[in-house]
């Protein structure tokens, strides 16, 4: 019994197997089920194990089964048994969103932010963020030079300070993130695609809360220069997850300023026309540089017809890499982040830097503005 005489979450001997049976599949989840029952999700856990009107617990509404793991004892018997599940991925995406609606909710929103005095809308300056790998761990010692989240905000927060202040002010702005800003997906210090163990820094906690900040003072610090803000998140190899909720996070942080764009959309491809200039964005993990034209050409044949100058930015490599296919230049980008033990044994020993690129809309490249690590000073930090 708990103090004040109602049934302990941790026993509940009333919760009878049957009960726990129907909740599970009356609500499609182990959350929700426990929750309607007043129960620990171990609890009911181990009430559908031991199920014995069926072999194997169908799955919620929704979903297939994708494979099952059962445990037996010394004699043989069934003792446990999980069902693995595979939801439809428009499905996994409407839920994981409604959840950040929900964290999110009474966090406060930022306010409308003033425009800037000065425009030039016949110019687009994009901020390439490379491969950011926010939580990595990194003995200098070993590797050359330090790296953790400490690190990672300053010399963001200094890049973006340099670069906003040395370009132009172009009436739109790209922040474009080309993928594996968090260097890790879950609470197990894992890529949630490969499920690779890192060296990590800290708490996923505080990587969480320090990205979305570091990021809020990238968008902050461009709107005192451009009027209009857009900011993309490619999915990386190491972010799958933590790159869709990042959008999110940041756009109903931003829902009440309209001067700020979040691109919300889960495909591995982005694009924007500027007058005869087309960009594309994505990470470079699953598609081959010299694929990339085809790509573009393919996916905005409209575009690709009303353009001159044409554009990918990627990353993934760690290397600045520009390759001229027909009608399209791409290009992928260094990252600030150190490396890690892995890429240091492999003999990775790429610069590490910042660009920002200045298009204007009938000429396409005009400008553009390097931070390198070195430059980075003591400044305030973010975390």
């Amino acid at each position: 019994m708990s103090l004040n005489g109602s049934p302990s979450p941790y026993s509940r001997p009333d919760i009878t197997v049957e009960a726990a049976v129907a909740a599970y599949k009356r609500t499609g989840s182990l959350r929700k089920a426990s929750i309607e029952l007043g129960c620990t999700r171990d609890l009911l856990n181990r009430r559908l194990a031991a199920n014995k009107e069926q072999e194997v617990m169908p799955p919620p509404s929704g979903q297939i089964i994708s494979g099952v793991s059962t445990l037996y004892d010394e004699s043989g018997n069934q003792k446990l048994q999980w069902v693995k599940t595979k939801t439809e991925q428009e499905q996994i995406l409407k839920v994981t969103i409604e959840q950040i609606k929900q964290e999110f909710e009474d966090i406060p929103k930022v306010k409308k932010i003033q425009p800037p005095k000065h425009k030039n809308n016949e110019l687009l300056t994009v901020y390439p963020i490379g491969d950011q790998h926010h939580g990595m761990a990194a003995w200098g010692e070993e590797v050359g030079a330090d790296w953790d989240i400490k690190i990672s905000a300053d010399s963001l927060a200094a890049a973006a300070r340099h670069l906003v202040d040395i370009s132009p002010p172009s009436g739109t702005a790209i922040i474009a993130n080309v993928g594996d800003f968090f260097h890790y997906d879950n609470i197990k210090n894992e890529t949630s695609r490969s499920g690779h163990t890192l060296d990590v820094d800290t708490r996923y906690a505080k990587m969480i809360r320090t990205g979305i900040a570091m990021l809020r003072m990238f968008i902050n610090t461009a709107l005192k220069k451009h009027v209009n803000v857009k900011l993309l998140n490619a999915c990386g190899n190491h972010d799958d997850l933590g790159a869709l909720w990042l959008s999110t996070a940041l756009q109903l942080l931003y829902e009440q300023n309209p001067r700020v764009q979040v691109e919300l959309s889960p495909s591995k491809f982005f694009y924007m026309q500027h007058g005869k200039v087309l960009i594309g964005v994505t990470h470079g993990d699953t598609v081959k540089l010299d694929k990339l034209g085809g790509v573009m050409a393919t996916d905005r044949a409209k575009e690709w017809g009303e353009s001159e100058f044409r554009y990918w930015f990627t990353g993934h490599i760690h290397q600045r890499k520009v390759i001229e296919l027909p009608g399209v230049m791409v290009e992928s980008f260094r990252t600030l982040a150190g490396r890690d033990a892995w890429s240091n044994a492999a003999g990775y020993r790429s610069g590490r830097d910042l660009t920002a690129i200045v298009l204007h809309r009938e000429f396409g490249e005009v400008a553009r503005h390097r931070f390198d690590i070195s430059m980075l000073s003591h400044q305030e930090s973010i975390s």
